[in-house]
């Protein structure tokens, strides 16, 4: 009998947590389908390569020294079908110095936009996305996405050389009006935390990781072992490009027309300021090279006079 009764009480409290379809723990009044009055735990992971999210993932976090991919996975089938993942939550946070790109599987896309759905987004320093499968399988959207980005007061990336000299690679190419890319070292450069842009020390170059409008200011020392041409001057651009460093990825940039003897003396600066309209995904290059009159000779060299601690330049602010 005592038994009976033991086995009553079990039953009367399983169904007075469970009243009215919900569920309770730690409480005998949950209010919701399912209540927690205490912790949650969730798995917890960490890469540092591309990755391909499962069913037992619910956090990730993206720690790496390169640009890198975590991958969705692919509903089997639309609700409310069997193997359906509708209201499946992923958390994937960004706390390294690369990019992560957050891609759909297969023809599945992303909803985290006012415009068209997209088959991946980026997260930059800092950033997070909070994602949740809408029940959809095959093509078309299939994951709508939250993005948090810190906004930091200021979304600063600041390139400054030493005082040391760069040559550049080709002083055929320069005089031929090809851009040449001026370098910076990891150490030269300073990202904010939760910046819109990252830097890519393999490739000596900038990636943007939020569409808006920028402000970028550039400056370079030009040197060289002199000119020849009848012009007496030698007209030297300083240049950003985009997604590529050819002249036609050109879209910023000021000229300085040098004179002879100057440009054979050296270390004369070039700078300029502007405001350009740039997309997330977008690849940005300090370029410098010859665009009018006479050619150099000699090493091209990016070097600061004496008593100058920098012989580049380079800040890129989201407004």
């Amino acid at each position: 009998m005592k038994k009976l009764f033991m086995g009553f009480l079990s039953l009367l409290s399983y169904c007075l947590l469970g009243q009215f379809g919900n569920v309770g723990i730690n409480t005998v009044t949950p209010g919701s389908t399912l209540e927690i009055n205490g912790s949650l735990a969730a798995q917890y992971r960490l890469v540092s390569a591309d990755y391909n999210m499962s069913i037992t993932d619910y956090y990730v976090a993206y720690n790496s020294s390169s640009v890198g991919t975590i991958t969705l996975p692919g509903a089997i089938a639309a609700y409310p079908a069997q193997g359906h993942i509708k209201g499946r939550v992923y958390y994937i946070k960004n706390t390294g110095s690369f990019n992560v790109n957050i891609t759909a599987n297969g023809s599945e896309l992303i909803d985290n936009q006012p415009g068209a759905a997209v088959s991946s987004i980026g997260l930059g320093q800092g950033w997070a996305a909070i994602l949740i499968s809408n029940g959809n399988a095959g093509s078309g959207v299939t994951w709508e996405a939250v993005v948090i980005n810190p906004n930091n007061a200021i979304n600063t990336i600041i390139g400054m050389s030493s005082s040391s000299t760069y040559s550049l690679p080709s002083t055929a190419n320069f005089n031929s009006g090809i851009p040449q890319v001026l370098p910076f070292t990891a150490a030269e450069v300073q990202v904010n935390q939760g910046s819109t842009a990252s830097w890519d020390a393999a490739n000596n170059r900038f990636v943007i990781n939020e569409t808006g409008v920028y402000e970028l200011d550039a400056l370079s020392y030009f040197g060289a072992g002199g000119t020849t041409g009848s012009s007496n001057y030698i007209g030297v651009n300083l240049g950003i490009t985009k997604n590529g460093t050819a002249a036609a990825n050109l879209i910023a940039g000021t000229r300085s027309n040098i004179g002879q003897l100057i440009a054979g003396a050296g270390n004369t600066p070039i700078s300029f300021h502007c405001l350009v309209n740039l997309v997330a995904g977008d690849i940005i290059y300090l370029t410098m090279y010859r665009g009018a009159f006479d050619n150099a000779t000699g090493t091209v060299q990016s070097q600061a006079p004496a008593g100058v601690s920098e012989a580049r330049h380079f800040s890129l602010k989201k407004l």
